[in-house]
């Protein structure tokens, strides 16, 4: 699939993440879009934990699998889809 294709439908839908799943790995993510742009520094058992391309930055988990969960940008879009498929308007709740 085309990168920017998908990444104008995931700005339009960010529920719609397909043909990415959460959980996916690395491995598939390449499969699908092909090599990023950029991969991070930091790593996991030998793997980047973040693919980059153009703006738009998938994370992976420290621990196996290594899935995908979090699709992430903060460049011209902002955007922040993770595995609890909801937007947090209130991320901290008052004890």
């Amino acid at each position: 699939m085309d990168f920017c294709i998908w990444r104008n439908q995931i700005l339009q839908n960010p529920q719609d993440i397909s043909p990415l799943k959460f959980g996916m790995s690395q491995g598939e993510v390449i499969e699908i879009f092909g090599k990023p742009d950029t991969v991070s520094t930091m790593r996991s058992g030998g793997k980047p934990l973040i693919l980059k391309y153009k703006d738009i930055e998938l994370h992976f988990d420290r621990k196996a699998p290594h899935g995908l969960y979090l699709i992430y940008s903060d460049d011209e879009i902002e955007l922040g889809v993770t595995t609890e498929h909801e937007e947090r308007s209130k991320p901290y709740e008052s004890l």
